[in-house]
């Protein structure tokens, strides 16, 4: 079974995140389809530049970051470097942080607070997942089946009309009220983390091997179009419970409170188990990210679970004060995507 998965099995989780689920939530409420073109239009750069990066790893042996860093010689140039490289891993953390939280938050009713600091225990499952068992990807890849059928669920329960999303998907629009949310959905499509990822992945397994360019290329549309069609289905599903009733969502909970009464819990609860997913299966993938990088920087190792917890540390101060003055979690789940849409030129 694990002959199924690759690398690009880990990296198209990073389009399944919980910044995914906020950016089209918050769209498909606000503006209906309106932007699901951005979402179709940004996965198709998504393969071209997974494809790249993956390539890159195959022929040279070599990482992004490995590559630009030996051609750096001054010190203060590679610092400079590396500060972007660590606000992207800090950035995308936040989301998967935000959505572990949020998935105890809506299925146990336990307090948001109280989740938050319980999603720090995500160091264990990546721990039991150890890459050293061959699991990882396994673990990965089930959990990416989760988010699939739980969105075919909804679909299903939701029906939106499906002349109405063919329409929409070839309608580029976009106004000046909608450029915020478009930069959203870009920074959670196309994610900076996951386009220094596959290079790693790549030269780790398929190094020189230039035989696995088709395997690469097959999988990497494979995967990033399945990614596309879940990205699509958060806004269509979005839009089909709530903008065509004039319901707009201001806040994740009230997306989930809301489903229940209009299509019955089951539908609310396979949100909730995909947002839950979403956050430990793309936790998984930025933490793998994380470790790269660091050890690129420091020219040596580190263990998996030392770049979680410091990164998670850092995370969960600016995640209890935006939560203790009131902010919605939608809001920091769209925000931190911003972030990311801005780090993609650098990267």
């Amino acid at each position: 079974m694990l002959r199924l998965f690759g690398p690009a099995t880990i990296v198209s989780v990073a389009y399944m995140d919980p910044g995914n689920f906020g950016s089209n939530i918050a769209s498909g409420s606000l503006h209906g389809l309106d932007l699901l073109w951005v979402v179709w239009m940004a996965s198709a750069v998504a393969m071209l530049l997974q494809y790249l990066s993956g390539k890159l790893g195959i022929v040279a042996g070599r990482s992004l970051v490995d590559l630009t860093l030996s051609r750096l010689s001054s010190r203060y140039a590679r610092v400079a470097y590396s500060i972007p490289l660590i606000a992207v891993i800090i950035a995308t953390d936040m989301a998967e942080f935000m959505g572990i939280a949020l998935g105890l938050h809506l299925l146990f009713a336990i307090p948001l607070h109280i989740a938050a600091g319980l999603a720090v225990l995500d160091v264990l499952i990546l721990l039991l997942a150890s890459e050293k068992r061959g699991r990882l990807e396994l673990l990965i890849g089930l959990l990416v089946v989760i988010i699939g059928l739980s969105y075919v669920v909804q679909l299903y329960i939701i029906a939106p009309e499906p002349s109405v999303v063919l329409e929409k998907s070839v309608s580029i629009t976009l106004d000046e009220g909608k450029v915020f949310l478009a930069a959203s959905i870009l920074g959670a499509t196309v994610m900076p983390h996951a386009l220094i990822l596959h290079g790693y992945l790549t030269a780790e397994r398929w190094n020189g091997m230039r035989e696995k360019v088709k395997r690469h290329t097959r999988e990497t549309i494979v995967y990033l179009a399945v990614a596309a069609m879940i990205n699509a289905s958060l806004q269509i599903a979005a839009y089909g419970a709530f903008y065509t009733k004039g319901i707009e969502v201001v806040d994740m909970t009230e997306a989930y409170n809301t489903l229940i009464p209009l299509y019955g819990s089951l539908a609310a609860h396979a949100f909730g188990i995909a947002v839950l997913a979403s956050g430990i299966s793309s936790s998984l993938v930025s933490v793998v990210t994380g470790q790269k990088v660091v050890e690129s920087i420091r020219g040596k190792g580190i263990a998996q679970w030392k770049v979680r917890l410091v990164v998670r540390m850092i995370n969960m101060v600016p995640l209890f004060i935006a939560l203790s003055i009131g902010m919605k979690s939608i809001d920091i789940l769209v925000y931190s995507q911003v972030v990311l849409s801005l780090l993609l030129p650098f990267v």
